[in-house]
């Protein structure tokens, strides 16, 4: 990831976003996690954008979750079932920058 790449990202996480804020706020407490048991990882796993775009799972199984990171998922994910073309949308937008 060069410098450009970062600071697109930070700009990019820094826009209002209005159609998929849960699933940004999920994103930006990702940030802070390893890969194993990183809620982002598994939201990208449950929405099927992993098997999608890479071909394979993110999170392997038996990845253990706090309570805050499994609220950001909640939210995420409900927003993800009341407008799943937005936040893939938005998905996919993040996704390209990181």
């Amino acid at each position: 990831m060069t410098n450009e790449t970062i600071i697109d990202l930070w700009h990019f996480l820094e826009m209002p976003n209005e159609r998929a804020k849960e699933t940004q706020a999920l994103f930006s407490w990702g940030m802070n996690c390893d890969s194993k048991g990183n809620p982002w990882l598994l939201f990208l796993d449950l929405i099927g954008w992993s098997e999608d775009e890479l071909g394979e799972i993110s999170q392997p199984s038996g990845s253990s979750y706090g309570y805050v990171e499994l609220g950001y998922l909640a939210e995420a994910l409900t927003e993800y079932a009341d407008d799943p073309h937005a936040v893939r949308a938005w998905v996919d937008e993040v996704m390209r920058k990181a």
